[in-house]
């Protein structure tokens, strides 16, 4: 988990939904994603993606901490949007990209520019 080090806190998840035309959705995520944190992250990209919209973003840009729980959360929701037919790419932070390149998950999720 990492630390605010000013206020020594874990750097606490939010999430911020926009819909676009033609049936898309972008879901901004900032903060940390770990174990404490991606039930929250899962439970909301569940109930973005059961309205099954034709495209979701997940924009991480703002996330500056990502273990194994947001990691599964990931690969979870890629394997729902590849059965469902929504087209899924993630927007990583460097630290995001990081544990996806580490972990050889670059070749299951497809990155955004």
């Amino acid at each position: 988990m990492a630390f605010d080090t000013e206020a020594a806190q874990p750097t606490p998840l939010a999430m911020t939904a926009t819909e676009h035309p033609h049936d898309a959705i972008t879901i901004e995520v900032a903060g940390d994603v770990d174990a404490a944190t991606s039930p929250r992250l899962r439970a909301r990209l569940r109930d973005l993606v059961e309205s099954r919209p034709s495209a979701v973003v997940v924009d991480m840009t703002a996330v500056g901490f990502c273990d194994s729980s947001g990691l599964s959360v990931l690969v979870q929701l890629n394997r729902y949007c590849t059965e469902s037919g929504i087209a899924l790419s993630i927007r990583p932070s460097k630290v995001v990209r990081r544990a996806i390149e580490l972990t050889g998950l670059l070749a299951t999720l497809t990155m955004a520019d």
